[in-house]
């Protein structure tokens, strides 16, 4: 082990190293949850600043970590994510007398599960990231023992997982067992009815993971089910690592290979129904929760969408999963700030009367999920859509578009209803988690109107 390695290592280390400090100071000393909470979010904001520092180099440990301008972004993306969603627990795990220190444990080691995913150059280090980035979550998905199902979601979610992993496992075997080779790289060199086969299982774990449809089934039951602030955790940070892993696959896999065309369209045709399904089924919700569990659906097809374009789709992918992260936080932030944690769209009437800020950047988030300007939602979608249409895409373009006009109608239901006359559920005075939900909504409008530097930013992610 050299110090090149332990420096492209280092957001994985400080992330599961903020865990365990976590966990061992919650053993020695009796503190504040709230404080524990802040400690994670110190930890993973020191992620993001230190991928942000150390920058790019040369790959470690013999090309199983890679140091490039993707693992940069991704683990700069994951830790402020992971920042985000543990800010707005602050004022929640006091009100819900959850135990502070395991939810920040637990989403501390799943966010270094999604930046070794990220950074991955070896297949097995893949599956080592999958499983360090979903095990938490199992736990999470079941830790609130009040919450109606909690444990059934959370024994469903796992089962579901672990069939899950045990595909990816065995695409491993049969990539290695065609190729000699489990780097991510010998992907491009499968020509073999084993290896191809083995390609497909891997396609089929990570679909899992980022929720593509018919590989979806686990996300509403397990999103309603989790504590708000882990599921806005997972709604994000989970698709980052899923993506990521997504994407450095498809780069080896669609260089000049027999398998290439074969994976372009099975990934075009799982956006495609993700887009149909996960629009139509956020339709007919009454829960809040579970209708932004079928959008979060609906927005992983988005970003199939450009993957199923290949890798000169990089940049449009890393812009979207930005500027899903913000929204995705801030619309779940808003739930954390409601007296119940599964409000149903009813009982949102009324507060605009009650607490008209709250509902102004609601809606400004709501107007950047649905993709409209001047938000950096639409920019999003726009680039997605180019980068689709450069690689003779258009028929999934067009279903992204009407998919788009569709989700107007149940987002805006959710906006109507927050102006309509009522007395619904009451809101908590502004916390720490009203400051992100303000965060992102401004976020969401800066990019929106000067892109600029975060366009310049993606430039620099290739996989």
């Amino acid at each position: 082990m050299t110090a090149g390695d332990l420096v492209a290592a280092l957001p994985f280390i400080l992330l599961a190293g903020g865990a365990c400090l976590v966990l061992l100071g919650d053993l020695l000393v009796h503190a504040d949850g709230r404080a524990w909470v802040a400690l994670g979010a110190a930890a993973a904001l020191a992620t993001a600043v230190t991928a942000a520092v150390i920058g790019t180099g040369d790959d470690a440990f013999a090309g199983s970590l890679r140091r490039d301008g993707a693992s940069v972004f991704f683990a700069i993306v994951v830790g402020g994510s992971t920042a985000a969603a543990l800010l707005l627990a602050t004022g929640y795990v006091t009100r819900t007398s959850l135990p502070a220190a395991e939810v920040t444990a637990l989403t501390l080691f799943s966010a270094s599960g999604a930046v070794l995913m990220s950074s991955a150059g070896d297949l097995l280090v893949v599956f080592v990231g999958l499983e360090l980035l979903s095990l938490p979550l199992y736990a999470l998905t079941g830790l609130p023992r009040a919450a109606r199902h909690a444990d059934e979601s959370a024994l469903k979610y796992f089962l579901l997982g672990a069939a899950a992993s045990a595909v990816f496992a065995y695409g491993i075997a049969l990539v290695y067992a065609a190729t000699g080779s489990v780097a991510i790289g010998a992907l491009a060199a499968v020509a073999s009815p084993v290896g191809l086969a083995g390609i497909a299982l891997l396609l089929a774990g990570l679909a899992f993971k980022a929720a593509l449809v018919p590989f979806h089934f686990w996300a509403p039951d397990a999103y309603v089910s989790a504590p708000t602030p882990a599921t806005a955790f997972m709604a994000v940070v989970a698709k980052l690592g899923a993506f990521a892993a997504l994407l450095r696959f498809g780069s080896a896999v669609t260089a000049p290979s027999a398998a290439g065309l074969d994976w372009r369209a099975s990934v075009a045709v799982l956006a495609a129904m993700t887009l149909v399904l996960g629009n139509l089924a956020a339709l007919g919700q009454s829960s809040l929760k579970r209708l932004l569990a079928y959008s979060s659906i609906a927005h992983a097809g988005y970003i199939a969408i450009a993957a199923a374009a290949g890798v000169v789709a990089s940049s449009a992918i890393a812009f979207y999963l930005a500027v899903y992260a913000a929204l995705t936080l801030g619309a779940f932030g808003v739930i954390t700030l409601l007296a119940n944690d599964d409000p149903r769209v009813d009982d949102l009437h009324g507060l605009a009367r009650r607490r008209p800020l709250l509902v102004v950047l609601l809606g400004v988030l709501l107007l950047g999920l649905t993709g409209l300007p001047p938000t950096a939602g639409f920019l999003a979608k726009v680039y997605v859509f180019e980068a689709a249409i450069g690689a003779q895409l258009a028929w999934l373009v067009l279903l992204g578009v009407l998919t788009s006009v569709v989700s107007a109608a149940y987002y805006l239901r959710v906006l109507f209803a927050c102006l309509a006359e009522g007395e619904g559920e009451p809101a908590a005075a502004p916390t720490v988690a009203g400051g992100v939900v303000m965060l992102a909504a401004l976020a969401v409008i800066v990019v929106g109107i000067v892109p600029g530097p975060l366009l310049d930013a993606v430039q620099t992610v290739r996989f």
